[in-house]
C-alpha cells in the first residue's frame, strides 16, 4: 500500500522590522495574516524562502538603516537564495516609484496602507504574476482587535496601537506626509484587544500612536459623545489580568488636567509620561511650530510632578534645528539641568523634504549639531546616573522579561519602558532567583550597572 503524496512545503517567511514600535505592530499583523494563509515563519534569514523588510524613513539615519537592510537581503535574492523579497512600510510609502526603479531585485513594494494585504501580494510575487508598487498617497491602515497578529517579543508585554497618522504641523516632521491624517480606533476596539491580550497572558500593554493625546477626536462614542484619552485610560484601568498600562507619545500642549488626574488615581495605568518637548527656547519652539512656549512647558512639568511626585518623565529634544544659535542651545542645556528628566532622548535635526523646515535658511553645520548632541547627551547621562544611584536601597516591583541562568533574570521597573529605558539585573538566592518571565516580583535595588541599568535582589 503506497502512502499519499504530501503537498509542497509552505513557503518560509523571515521578517526584519526596523524603526519604532508602531512599525513593529504592523509587522506583527503581517505575520498573523501570512500564518493564516499557511506560510511558515522563519526566525533566521538563512532558513527563509521569502524575506520582508519593514522599513522606517522618519529621518535620514532611519532611511540609511533601511536601505542597508534591503541591500543586504537583495544580494541573497539576486543569487537565487531567496524566492522573493518584499519591502514594506514607510520607505516605500514615501519613495515607492523611485525605489522600484533603483531596486529591480525587489519583487514588491508595500506601503503603509496595504500591509494588511501582504498575503495575496506575496502569493502573486511567488507565482511570478506581478512586480508591483502597492502604495496609495495619504493612506495608512489602522488595524483593530479582529486583525490576526503574532506577538514577536516577550509574551507578557505587548504594544497596542490606539491611533495612526497625525494632524499636527510641526515644521521638522515628515510623519503626516508618510502616515497620513489622524485616525483613531474606537474605545470598544482598544478595550477588546486589551482583554484579548490579558487572556493570552499579557501583563503589560504599551499604548502607542503618533499623537496619543488626540485619541478619539475623529469620532463619537455611542451614548457618551466624543471620548478622549482620559476616558480610554479609565476603561483600560478596569481590564482584569493586566498589571501595567503605559502610554507613550503625549503631545505637550494637549495634556489636560483630567488626563493627569486619571493617571494619578489609576491602579494599572503607570505614572510614566512620555512627552516630547523638542526644545526650550521660545524662538526655536515658534520656528518648530510646536504651539507652546518654554514657560508653558515648565508649568506642565511642575503640574505633573505636583500631581504625581513619583512620576517618571521622559522627553525627546532636537538640536541643530535651522537658526538655532548658541544662546538658544544654552537655554536648552539650562532647561535639561534644571528639569532633570528621568529619561531623555536627543536627536540631531534631519532636513526632511516636504517639511516646512526644509525651506528654512540658517542650517546648522553638522559638526556643530554633533557637538551640541554630545553635550546634551553627556549632561543627561550624568543626571540619569545620579537618579539611578538615588534608588539604591529602595524596594520596587520588577516585571521579569527573561531568564539569564545562574539565578539571574532580566526585568524592568515601572519607570522603564521596553527597549528604551534600560533594564534591571535581578538576582536572588535559591528559589528566589528563579523568577519566570511575566512574573511581577518585589525586589530591593542594590546597585547601578553602567549608565542606564540597575541591579536588584529579589525579596
Amino acid at each position: 500500500m503506497s502512502l499519499p503524496e504530501s503537498g509542497p512545503a509552505p513557503a518560509r517567511v523571515h521578517f526584519r522590522s526596523l524603526g519604532c514600535p508602531k512599525n513593529l505592530l504592523d509587522t506583527e499583523v503581517m505575520l498573523g495574516s501570512l500564518a493564516l494563509r499557511g506560510y511558515a515563519i522563519a526566525e533566521e534569514l538563512a532558513d527563509a524562502d521569502v524575506a520582508v523588510v519593514n522599513t522606517c524613513s522618519f529621518i535620514e539615519s532611519a532611511r540609511e538603516e533601511s536601505i542597508e537592510a534591503i541591500l543586504e537581503v537583495a544580494d541573497l535574492r539576486e543569487r537565487g537564495e531567496l524566492r522573493a523579497l518584499v519591502v514594506a512600510g514607510c520607505l516605500p510609502q514615501r519613495y515607492g516609484a523611485e525605489l522600484a526603479r533603483e531596486l529591480p531585485e525587489v519583487d514588491a513594494f508595500v506601503g503603509t496602507g496595504a500591509f494588511q494585504d501582504i498575503a495575496p501580494i506575496l502569493d502573486d510575487a511567488l507565482a511570478g504574476r506581478s512586480r508591483g508598487v502597492y502604495v496609495e498617497a495619504g493612506e495608512t491602515h489602522l488595524y483593530d482587535e479582529r486583525a490576526p497578529r503574532i506577538l514577536t517579543g516577550a509574551g507578557h508585554s505587548a504594544y497596542v496601537k490606539i491611533a495612526e497618522g497625525c494632524d499636527r504641523i510641526c515644521a521638522f516632521c515628515a510623519i503626516p506626509g508618510i502616515r497620513g491624517a489622524f485616525q483613531s480606533r474606537s474605545l470598544d476596539s482598544v478595550v477588546a484587544e486589551a482583554r484579548q491580550l490579558a487572556a493570552a497572558g499579557v501583563r503589560e500593554i504599551n499604548l502607542v500612536a503618533q499623537d496619543s493625546t488626540s485619541w478619539g477626536k475623529d469620532h463619537k462614542e455611542p451614548g457618551v459623545g466624543r471620548a478622549d484619552l482620559a476616558d480610554l485610560l479609565r476603561a483600560l484601568d478596569g481590564v482584569d489580568g493586566l498589571d501595567w498600562i503605559r502610554q507613550l507619545y503625549l503631545y505637550p500642549s494637549a495634556v489636560s488636567d483630567e488626563l493627569v488626574e486619571v493617571m494619578a488615581g489609576a491602579k494599572r495605568v503607570l505614572r510614566y509620561v512620555d512627552v516630547p518637548l523638542q526644545h526650550a527656547s521660545d524662538r526655536m519652539l515658534r520656528a518648530m511650530r510646536r504651539g507652546t512656549s518654554a514657560e508653558r512647558q515648565r508649568a506642565l512639568v511642575a503640574r505633573l510632578r505636583a500631581a504625581m511626585p513619583d512620576v517618571t518623565l521622559r522627553t525627546t529634544l532636537i538640536v541643530g534645528f535651522p537658526g538655532e544659535t548658541d544662546a538658544d542651545f544654552d537655554e536648552l542645556l539650562a532647561f535639561v539641568e534644571e528639569t532633570r528628566f528621568d529619561r531623555l532622548g536627543v536627536f540631531r535635526y534631519s532636513d526632511e523634504e516636504g517639511t516646512a523646515a526644509h525651506a528654512l535658511e540658517g542650517k546648522v553645520p553638522r559638526a556643530v549639531a554633533r557637538e551640541r548632541w554630545r553635550r546634551v547627551t553627556e549632561l543627561q547621562r550624568r543626571i540619569l546616573v545620579e537618579k539611578l544611584e538615588g534608588q539604591v536601597g529602595r524596594e520596587a516591583e520588577v516585571l521579569v522579561d527573561a531568564e539569564m541562568g545562574g539565578g539571574v533574570s532580566l526585568g524592568r521597573l515601572a519607570s522603564q519602558a521596553p527597549e528604551i529605558d534600560g533594564v534591571v539585573f535581578l538576582t536572588g538566592s535559591g528559589a528566589a532567583g528563579d523568577a519566570a518571565p511575566g512574573e511581577l516580583v518585589r525586589a530591593r535595588i542594590s546597585g547601578v550597572r553602567g549608565d542606564c541599568d540597575l541591579e536588584a535582589e529579589r525579596l
